[in-house]
């Protein structure tokens, strides 16, 4: 099929999800620019609030059974063997090797909807079970596969392995920071690699008031740091003993954090929200006085990569505060943040505190973020990069 036709096949492991608003963000610009999307999701969505765009997604959404029945499996495989037979032969051998069999059944499924809807391209976020399954898919019907890689799949220790596996499937690879996109380059150096960052949604500007509370929003885990805000809290100069610290996300680590906070004698001033709808999060944006967002590499080799919801905060103009614990590639310090050492919590209070008493600092640096967001890190800009990454050439695999 000529590039340029037919719809892009998008191959998520569980769409939607609300912590993945990137994905539905992407999609809506792809439809905007005219492209078509399908979408077969490998996981149902979990039951948690929706991204109020997905009201105006036209991608039409597939969820393909965990453990689909032997006659599906066979119906579907039959054409794609009869069809490229060398291929189905080649990569049915590789499943056994790879313990990826499962994966392989599936792919086949995939892969007939890939044919019927004409696709050119299929394409899957995350290097998770989902890129075996998008990339055999993409071979069995002979399209083009890319895959955007994230960070939990790039550094933690039980998916990194997996990770050259799965780009050895592709043509081309995404991902969201040039630190990550180094990284992957050094495990495929024949296939293109870029760095696109993902876009958020267009906000108002927020008030960002001085007797706001701090907010985080991260998931409860271990890489996200929350400990070191908590710890910061008693730090926080005379004046400010009041500050709040509003956290919204959920995780294995809650019940450690609260104690951490009962321990320290402040856990009055510490608000666990739990995970929110998006509407409760832009209001949470707009009473805060100071976006603090930490991170670590955590003893598992899991890390952040980019922090979307570190865009979400500059966008809206507020002060923000992060660590340096990988490599700060939008929040620059004293220029659209605050960047201050990691696992030092004194810092982080230094920080905050700063932001939180000096107002015209606190406008400036969010100002700055937010015209950076504005104009750097747009849906069109990674929309383009998403299409021209589309367009890749096949290329010898596996």
């Amino acid at each position: 099929m000529a590039r340029g036709t037919g719809p892009i096949h998008y191959v998520s492991r569980r769409f939607p999800k609300l912590t993945e608003t990137f994905v539905v963000e992407e999609v809506l610009g792809l439809e905007a620019a005219g492209e078509r999307i399908i979408i077969d999701s490998l996981e149902a969505p979990l039951e948690e609030p929706r991204h109020p765009g997905l009201e105006r997604l036209q991608a039409e959404v597939r969820y393909v059974p965990k453990h689909p029945s032997a006659w599906r499996v066979r119906l579907a495989h039959l054409p794609l063997m009869l069809r490229r037979p060398r291929t189905w032969l080649r990569l049915a051998r590789h499943a056994r090797a790879t313990d990826t069999w499962s994966e392989f059944r599936r792919a086949g499924i995939v892969a007939r909807r890939t044919v019927k809807e004409r696709a050119r391209h299929v394409h899957t976020h995350f290097a998770y079970y989902c890129a075996d399954v998008g990339g055999m898919a993409a071979a069995l019907s002979g399209r083009t596969f890319t895959l955007t890689a994230h960070a939990n799949d790039i550094w933690q220790e039980h998916s990194a392995p997996h990770l050259p596996r799965r780009l050895a499937y592709a043509d081309g690879a995404a991902t969201s920071t040039e630190y990550n996109a180094r990284h992957v380059q050094s495990l495929a150096p024949d296939i293109p690699v870029r760095a696109v960052r993902c876009a958020v949604a267009p906000a108002e500007a927020a008030p960002a008031p001085s007797d706001g509370p701090i907010l985080c929003i991260a998931r409860l885990v271990p890489k996200k740091a929350v400990d070191l805000l908590i710890e910061a809290l008693p730090l926080l100069p005379p004046g400010q003993e009041g500050l709040r610290l509003e956290l919204i996300g959920e995780g294995p680590l809650e019940d450690e954090l609260r104690a951490l906070a009962a321990r320290l004698g402040v856990e009055a001033r510490v608000h666990f929200r739990g995970a929110q709808p998006p509407d409760a999060v832009a209001d949470a944006y707009g009473r805060c006085s100071v976006f603090c967002l930490p991170c670590r590499v955590a003893p598992d080799g899991d890390r952040d990569s980019l922090r979307v919801v570190l865009l979400e905060a500059l966008a809206r103009g507020l002060p923000v505060v992060t660590t340096d614990a990988i490599e700060p590639e939008v929040v620059q310090d004293g220029i659209t943040g605050r960047v201050v050492a990691g696992e030092s919590p004194s810092a982080l209070a230094g920080a905050i505190a700063e932001l939180v008493s000096d107002r015209e600092l606190a406008r400036r640096l969010g100002d700055e973020g937010r015209r950076r967001v504005r104009e750097e890190i747009t849906r069109d800009a990674a929309t383009a990069a998403m299409r021209e990454l589309f367009g890749v050439e096949r290329r010898a695999k596996l």
